[in-house]
């Protein structure tokens, strides 16, 4: 890759992860591709010219959040006892969070409280695990008698509930 490949996905890199910071934040209604590109400190022609609009902004965005949940999933040998690999891949999941907060802030937004057109990255996310779990079965990690599908939700619910909705939690505790 030459140097102006390299500063072109270094630029596309930071002007999608300053506007994954404001959609978490925000949500992507209330964010214009102005403030993303002034939190990214490019001008804003340029986030239209990496990705279109603020459609192909979200999908790049998107697409990044299940390439960590993918990449941190990867991580995780597929060889050991069952027990001990699904608790590395819960593992992984929740040190990608802890070191991506934006992204649990982000799919609160957009899984927990989806606005019109948000239904895409809880489609990809299931889409995702569903793979997963469909290779965790070809390498015979698990097994089940339910469908694929039925254990990928059920897997994605396991690693994603309790960061989804931790503030509601502590907002119970706190009541009580």
């Amino acid at each position: 890759m030459g140097s102006r490949e390299g500063a072109a996905g270094d630029t596309s890199t930071r002007i999608r992860d300053a506007a994954l910071a404001l959609f978490a934040e925000r949500g992507v209604a209330a964010t214009s591709l102005r403030e993303v590109a002034r939190s990214a400190g490019v001008a804003p022609g340029l986030v239209g010219h990496y990705f279109g609009s603020k459609d192909g902004l979200q999908e790049a965005v998107e697409d990044a959040v299940v390439g960590l949940f993918h990449d941190a999933l990867g991580s995780v040998p597929l060889d050991g006892p069952v027990d001990e690999v699904v608790a590395g891949r819960d593992a992984a999941v929740a040190r990608m969070f802890a070191t991506n907060p934006e992204v649990i802030d982000y799919l609160r937004r957009v899984v927990v409280t989806p606005g019109p057109g948000d239904i895409g990255l809880a489609r990809l996310l299931i889409e995702e695990t569903i793979a997963q779990t469909q290779t965790l079965r070809d390498h015979g990690v698990t097994r089940s008698g339910v469908p694929v599908t039925e254990q990928a939700v059920a897997v994605l619910l396991r690693q994603l509930g309790t960061w989804l909705l931790q503030p509601t939690l502590d907002r119970i505790w706190q009541l009580s």
